[in-house]
């Protein structure tokens, strides 16, 4: 069985790992311990009857040890997860530590108190946060190292584009002889089908001049023929009405005098 005073007085005068001198005051950095001092009363180690609560991924525990597990480290501390609610979790504390000192139940709450509070903070740091517009940072370098990546890219794409276009004009004029060796059969057959649309569209367009032509000289020709025959008079506008009055006076003198004979 330990004994707790061999323990605090090894701990205190000798060496501890956790103690952190000071000017004023010791502090005790472990995880275990209920108010983070170093003293007698606080030390996770040299008290064989201990309770602390922590907090773990928003969720807080009570953790409690006692002599009767002391001889298992691996079920040292017993772990009581406590309610979300404030006044029930106080109340599960007053009932798992019914008979405990009042100096570890008070801590027990005290620490319990400011775990809800900071966790509280924390809710309402996280809703402040999701309105805020996200800050994203910008990497200069690799903004820099992508642009000469791209400029590097363009200019290959436009040599290989200048050699492809030189390579086809000299295919087209035909300076490597009517079946050059090493040339891709697909680029090949492709330039000499783009040869022959160009044939046929220079023969459709000679055709379609040849129709046009065609079309001309026959409107010339009917031109000069003159066929067409027109009758035309040389009195005047005025002489055809006096005829034109004469004629219809004639024509009422003679129906007049077929009436009186009838």
């Amino acid at each position: 069985m330990q004994s707790d005073e061999v323990i605090w007085n090894v701990v205190n005068q000798q060496f501890c790992s956790y103690k952190v001198k000071t000017v004023g005051q010791n502090f005790c950095r472990n995880q275990f311990n209920v108010t983070g001092l170093c003293n007698r009363q606080s030390c996770p180690l040299a008290n064989s009857r201990y309770a602390t609560i922590r907090e773990e991924k928003g969720i807080i525990y009570l953790y409690m040890k006692t002599p009767e597990r002391a001889h298992s480290p691996a079920k040292m501390w017993e772990k009581v997860k406590l309610s979300k609610n404030y006044a029930q979790a106080l109340e599960q504390i007053d009932k798992a530590m019914l008979y405990w000192p009042n100096f570890l139940q008070h801590k027990c709450k005290q620490r319990l108190t400011k775990i809800t509070q900071y966790l509280i903070r924390m809710r309402k740091l996280k809703l402040k946060e999701a309105d805020r517009p996200q800050l994203i940072g910008v990497k200069r370098k690799l903004e820099k190292r992508e642009a000469a990546r791209e400029r590097k890219a363009e200019a290959a794409a436009r040599l290989e584009k200048s050699i492809e276009k030189e390579l086809i004009d000299r295919l087209k004029n035909k300076a490597y002889g009517d079946a050059p060796l090493n040339v891709n059969q697909e680029l090949w057959q492709k330039i000499l089908d783009q040869e022959m649309e160009d044939a046929e569209d220079e023969e459709s367009e000679e055709e379609d001049e040849n129709a046009e032509d065609g079309e001309d000289e026959e409107e010339e020709d009917e031109d000069e023929e003159g066929g067409d025959i027109e009758y035309v008079t040389d009195l005047e506008a005025s002489d055809i009405e006096d005829m034109e009055d004469g004629f219809e006076w004639e024509q009422e003198e003679s129906s007049s005098k077929r009436r009186l004979t009838s």
